[in-house]
């Protein structure tokens, strides 16, 4: 068996399905609709379109889609792939198909129309546990907060635009302006850009973790410069000072930043590091009751926060089980030996 699980939902239906929703956001034609409603008649087809079109309910697209839902599509999307033992290389082209699908079309949107209604009109955003949150700023440029999540604007004046992550994790895609340079203040450090974007997350232990995903940017300490980074590249800081600089392929990137389209995507990482991950997006807490499983590797493209969606691949796929104990906490462990016949 495996140590990697495989889905083998077709990455050409999610890329499909959000051409579909591109094409909505442009209003369907009655051949369109036609068209849409034959395609969405296969199962696996309508899946896709119902998953994907739940990552974008705050939008007017919506309305054009509504017709061919038999109700609204549902508020949050729920992903429970199959899973079998197989190839980890397919199985994680098959993950980046559709994380790609779906950053492909949050760039098309976002082109077309505002994520969210209005401007910033406040100096202080936050995120609960299990949420995500876009939010416009005045100068153009936008923040993407992560779960449990706090971002201060601290000033956008003539001659800076400074903000500070106080606790969390968010993207920002900075709007290009040379005589304001944009800087994010974080865990002691000061990431410095004019016009990029870039992914900043505190660590536990007063670190952070810096990932460009345009351009390039600056890292600044009260000791001056600790370096430049270009697009895929990364500074991890450890809050004793320790650093590590490298760079990532952008299928990593997609996967570490899906959390953008409400998702988490797991490509071989261990089982302890997994439930860490998830633990971020849900108030459940987890513990391994048998430490040989905290090395297990597991891959997987779940909707952020859905431990049952988690759980029942665990039980399904490596036989390891879960229950909650009398404190609440889900105990994982390996499945119990069947009791011999005396």
């Amino acid at each position: 068996m495996s140590n990697v699980t495989e889905f083998p939902d077709p990455a050409r239906a999610r890329e499909q399905a959000a051409d579909w929703i591109s094409r909505a956001s442009r209003g369907l034609s009655a051949e369109e609709r036609a068209e849409l409603h034959r395609w969405r008649a296969s199962p696996g087809n309508a899946r896709a379109l119902e998953q994907l079109s739940a990552m974008w309910t705050q939008m007017d697209v919506l309305r054009e889609l509504a017709s061919v839902f038999p109700e609204p599509p549902r508020q949050q999307a729920v992903a429970r792939p199959r899973w079998k033992s197989s190839r980890p290389a397919l199985a994680a082209a098959l993950v980046l198909a559709t994380v790609a699908a779906g950053f492909a079309l949050q760039r098309h949107l976002a082109s077309t129309r505002p994520l969210v209604a209005g401007r910033a009109a406040t100096s202080e955003f936050t995120t609960a546990v299990g949420e995500q949150r876009n939010v416009p700023l005045p100068d153009g440029s936008m923040l993407a907060i992560n779960t449990a999540s706090q971002v201060q604007v601290v000033s956008l004046g003539r001659d800076s635009r400074e903000l500070r992550l106080v606790r969390g994790e968010a993207h920002f895609t900075v709007a290009h302006d040379v005589s304001r340079p944009f800087r994010v203040s974080a865990a002691g450090h000061v990431v410095q850009a004019l016009g990029t974007a870039f992914d900043v997350r505190l660590l536990p232990g007063g670190g952070l973790e810096v990932i460009v995903t345009e351009g390039h940017v600056k890292l600044l300490s009260g000791n001056g410069a600790v370096g430049d980074l270009l697009k895929d590249q990364y500074m991890r800081i450890e809050g004793d000072g320790r650093s590590t600089v490298g760079r990532l392929d952008e299928d990593v990137v997609a996967s570490r930043l899906s959390w953008r389209s409400g998702m988490l995507v797991f490509d071989g990482q261990v089982l302890a590091d997994v439930l860490a991950e998830f633990s971020r997006y849900t108030s459940e807490r987890f513990v391994i009751t048998d430490p040989r499983l905290r090395g297990l590797r597991i891959g997987g493209y779940f909707a952020a926060g859905d431990t049952t969606a988690l759980r029942e691949a665990l039980r399904a796929n490596f036989r390891i089980e879960s229950r909650r104990g009398s404190d609440g906490v889900i105990q994982i462990g390996p499945e119990p030996a069947p009791a011999t016949a005396r």
